[in-house]
């Protein structure tokens, strides 16, 4: 391996071209690498970044890899749970083929354009909040372990997005200042995932017939269209008797029976996780005190945890501070003070 040759994904947006750009400026041989879907035709843009940075970029079509993501989005949805996507396909599509590259193009160093750092505790590497909290991107990627974390190099974590901005700015990249950034699901593109749902699997979905809302005490209050397009936490698009606000707090996908609550009931101060992840297995105990991160709905802030029960299959973890409606299938990410530990998929919880 070249030890200062390094693959990098670039997508073609601000962050990831300076990335490469500052990976150049520390005298590194780089090599972009762009991930592609078959439908996608254009590829000037990748061109012009290629001529500005002085670097070859290679094209990696994905789309058949790519199918298992959606394949995936589509079985939880109908498992009445809530996928993350972008977590799935860092784990299993987006850094793994990065090393796949690398390793056939003889690059020691892999790297991206996440606001992200690394650091090594006791013999594991593990990934690092960016000093930029409000862009740090660790949380998405909860499921890699250290031996692909050993390899990053990292260039944005040091950095703030406006420094960021700025660099490009005083450089050759101010095109990029006006690209919109990129957010959500990639593959949804603005779509809801409903019509998602309904594109890609229209058998499927033609199949799902409109179900029973009840409250928490088993009566029944209202019909729902079906409980694939519903999520915990959501109150839009129930037909119910009541006049009060009710939020779904649960999802029978086997009867096609969505229960509903007071907001103030979807508030839990437990959470059974599985689908265990930890970068060092032994970094976690009975008692661990972590601090731990659930996107959701986006109304839990970062808190303080307690692990009451760990095996290797499954955490239980009691909260100081209650989570509002913590879905099946989201992940709950483990930090201690700004490292990232692991995490696991939210089950149930009360």
């Amino acid at each position: 391996m070249v030890s200062k040759r390094v693959v990098i994904g670039l997508s073609g947006g601000i962050d990831s071209t300076i990335a490469a750009f500052l990976l150049k400026q520390q005298g590194f041989e780089v090599i972009g690498l762009h991930f592609t879907f078959s439908e996608e035709k254009q590829y000037e843009h990748i061109e012009i970044i290629s001529n500005q940075l002085g670097i070859p970029i290679h094209t990696y079509d994905i789309s058949a890899d790519f199918k298992i993501v959606k394949e995936h989005f589509v079985s939880e949805y109908f498992k009445g749970r809530t996928p993350s996507p972008c977590t799935f396909c860092n784990r299993v599509i987006k850094w793994s083929k990065l090393i796949e590259f690398a390793d056939q193009n003889n690059c020691e160093h892999i790297s991206s354009g996440h606001y992200i750092r690394k650091t090594e505790l006791n013999g594991y590497y593990h990934l690092q909040k960016g000093v930029d909290h409000i862009k740090d991107q660790s949380y998405f990627l909860w499921e890699l372990n250290s031996d692909i974390i050993s390899r990053m190099i990292n260039p944005l974590g040091d950095y703030t997005k406006k420094e960021v901005r700025e660099i490009a700015s005083r450089n050759v990249f101010a095109n990029l200042l006006k690209k919109k950034e990129s957010m959500g699901v990639c593959f949804l593109q603005n779509m809801d995932y409903r019509d998602f749902l309904k594109t890609y699997c229209p058998e499927k979905t033609r199949n799902i017939k409109k179900g029973l809302v009840k409250d928490e005490t088993g009566q029944i209050i209202g019909t729902h269209e079906g409980f694939i397009y519903y999520t915990v936490g959501q109150k839009r698009g129930l037909n119910l008797e009541i006049k009060r606000p009710a939020y779904v707090s649960k999802i029978n996908y086997e009867k096609n029976e969505l229960t509903v609550g007071l907001k103030k009931s979807l508030y839990n101060y437990h959470i059974k996780l599985e689908n265990i992840h930890l970068v060092n297995p032994m970094s976690i105990s009975k008692d661990t005190q972590l601090m731990i991160n659930i996107r959701g709905l986006g109304l839990n802030p970062e808190e303080p945890a307690i692990v009451k029960f760990i095996d290797k299959n499954s955490i239980e973890l009691e909260l100081i501070m209650p989570a509002w409606a913590v879905a099946p299938g989201q992940p709950v990410v483990f930090y201690k003070n700004d490292i990232l530990l692991g995490g696991g998929t939210a089950e149930e919880s009360w």
